[in-house]
């Protein structure tokens, strides 16, 4: 069954008509149709140990008593672009995703291992942020735990109508069109454009909105990407939020046939540039393949580049609780 989606105003990225969402550009559509796809499935199935580390990565169970201490902004990576964020006396989950499988076809994109930590044993989470509703940011299972819980939801345009769909009361959803942002206390969340796209299926082919989020606090400015591929946006972003402490921003999951849908990690450092970032910190990595690179690949060619910049690297290991001055390892290196 087509689920019914609202019908939003003309913008310049919502078509009432067709009653989709774009961007301007148009995103440029995959290279080789058919062919591409079906490497890629060979890719991901057979020779998915190409891509995967050939050992288990440096993981932890994360100190949720300093993760909760208030004196200043604290996080946890969970792999690929699931992040765990104390801010303002909040606790935020962004893009968390706790399955075996970053796909609707068990097999494909499993992940390297288990999360640092389970769904059961996170402290309560006041709000769940998503950037969209791919299967690699977007999971039921985590939704579905939450359904009798007080999390909040802060979703794209439209998303909200899957969440209710799998059982989140409206009341608690906020829906944010790009430029739009909620207040909780002192903390303002603004969503902010990305260049992407979203469909779980056949039929909702950008029937919802795609986003990026800025976490503000007096203090703090903090930038998360969401996917994206490079664009106009990441200037416009800096000009209305001038002082971004960390970046987190996709890197990784990219190749030249979909060029337009994620960034080159040359690209992820333009990306870093044009925010005038503080700090970065590369997500969208370091749990899933999802395309045909080894799985180390984007922070070897990132991380030299924004360095070069004079811009700081977060690189945290799996379940590490870090603050925005925490030093970081280069530790892939040490998977061997």
């Amino acid at each position: 069954t087509t689920m019914r989606y609202p019908i939003r105003p003309a913008s310049d990225h919502y078509h009432p008509i067709s009653q989709t969402f774009y961007v301007t550009p148009p995103q440029q559509p995959v290279q080789g149709g058919i062919k591409t796809v079906l490497r890629w499935l060979k890719a991901m199935t057979f020779d998915a140990p190409k891509y995967a580390p050939p050992a288990p990565l440096p993981s932890q169970m994360p100190d949720w008593a300093t993760f909760l201490q208030d004196d200043q902004p604290r996080l946890v990576w969970f792999g690929h672009s699931s992040v765990f964020i104390r801010i303002a006396g909040k606790t935020l989950l962004l893009d968390p995703v706790f399955s075996q499988y970053a796909s609707p076809i068990p097999l494909i994109s499993r992940r390297y291992q288990a999360p640092p930590a389970s769904l059961a044993q996170l402290p309560p989470v006041d709000y769940i942020l998503y950037s969209h509703n791919h299967y690699d940011h977007l999971d039921q299972t985590t939704v579905k735990h939450h359904i009798h819980s007080a999390t909040q939801f802060i979703v794209p345009l439209n998303l909200g109508t899957l969440l209710q769909k799998w059982g989140i009361p409206a009341q608690r959803i906020i829906e944010l069109d790009w430029w739009q942002h909620t207040a909780i206390g002192s903390l303002k969340i603004h969503a902010v454009p990305a260049r992407h796209n979203s469909s779980r299926g056949w039929g909702d082919f950008n029937k919802t909105l795609w986003a990026g989020y800025i976490i503000q606090t007096p203090q703090h400015t903090l930038y998360f990407s969401g996917d994206s591929s490079y664009g106009s946006h990441y200037a416009q972003i800096q000009q209305r939020f001038p002082k971004i402490d960390l970046a987190l921003v996709e890197n990784g999951q990219y190749n030249a046939s979909w060029r337009d849908n994620h960034m080159h990690p040359e690209e992820t450092a333009q990306a870093i540039a044009d925010l005038h970032a503080h700090r970065f910190m590369p997500i969208h990595w370091g749990m899933f393949s999802l395309a045909m690179h080894p799985w180390d690949e984007p922070v070897r060619r990132s991380i030299p580049l924004v360095r070069a910049q004079n811009i700081a690297t977060l690189t945290p290991t799996l379940g590490q609780v870090f603050t925005l001055d925490t030093p970081t390892s280069d530790w892939w290196e040490q998977v061997k």
